[in-house]
């Protein structure tokens, strides 16, 4: 039997940082390929911090991070639905102390996606775009790294990462739009809707849970823990949610019913 430790903790996440580097590479063929009818010139990465994550072209680079993100939102997605199925009872009567191996691994496996992901918007990314992509990583960084180290919370972490559920569907929305297949294309469609409710479901509806169940839990998950979430993480989400909310809503829905609107 597998001892649950912050040594296996760190172990699995650096595994999960190499897993991640090696799907970039083997998926570097796929990002080369281009709708035929799009003749875009390269454009030079002009990150501020040069490794070996960074990309010569900033369109292949942006292919190469949806592909690994939705692999990540992809594996990390069934099995929060398999912990739920498997270890619910056990899991909702005390999220605090809940851990099991599958749980805990599954943890340390997003904790290692989200240090990939933060060193590879780190080695492409400039500006504004690249302060909101890490504003959210070093927010979900802390969070996990309490948790991974004190083996404590998970059932809480689990819950949060019920939000990559949604992620699958975010992610495939975007990629849509990079490979240019057509809007009214019947999986696009089925998409944006799966989109939208599993927004509502997995990431409002998972943090209202949280919001509510950590004040409960408040004397039970740390000081520091409670302190952290409540007063940072939980308004930084409901901040950066709706927001993201709002911007899927402006171009999958009222842009098309503008649309319709100016052809009657």
């Amino acid at each position: 039997m597998v001892a649950i430790s912050a040594t296996l903790g760190v172990c699995w996440t650096l595994l999960s940082f190499a897993f991640f580097v090696l799907c970039r590479y083997l998926i570097l063929p796929i990002s080369l390929l281009r709708p035929a009818s799009t003749k875009t010139k390269r454009t030079a990465s002009k990150s501020y911090v040069h490794t070996f994550l960074t990309c010569p072209d900033d369109q292949q680079w942006e292919r190469v991070n949806l592909l690994v993100s939705w692999i990540h939102s992809f594996i990390t997605g069934v099995l929060v639905i398999y912990s739920f199925w498997a270890y619910a009872p056990h899991m909702f009567n005390d999220l605090v102390t809940h851990v099991t191996l599958v749980t805990y691994l599954t943890c340390a496996l997003s904790y290692g996606y989200f240090w990939y992901d933060f060193c590879d918007v780190l080695s492409n990314r400039r500006g504004s775009e690249m302060m909101e992509l890490l504003f959210h990583h070093v927010l979900t960084l802390i969070f996990f790294s309490f948790n991974i180290f004190r083996v404590f919370n998970i059932g809480y972490q689990m819950f949060a990462l019920i939000a990559e559920i949604n992620s699958i569907f975010l992610h495939a929305r975007k990629l849509f739009h990079l490979y240019q297949i057509p809007r009214g294309h019947i999986i696009v469609r089925l998409n944006m809707f799966l989109n939208i409710f599993t927004f509502l479901l997995c990431r409002i509806g998972m943090l209202i849970f949280v919001t509510i169940f950590v004040y409960q839990d408040r004397y039970r998950v740390g000081n520091l823990n409670y302190m952290y979430v409540m007063y940072v993480l939980i308004p930084g989400v409901w901040i950066m949610n709706p927001i993201l909310f709002y911007r899927v809503l402006r171009t999958d829905l009222f842009k098309k019913h503008q649309s319709k609107k100016l052809v009657s």
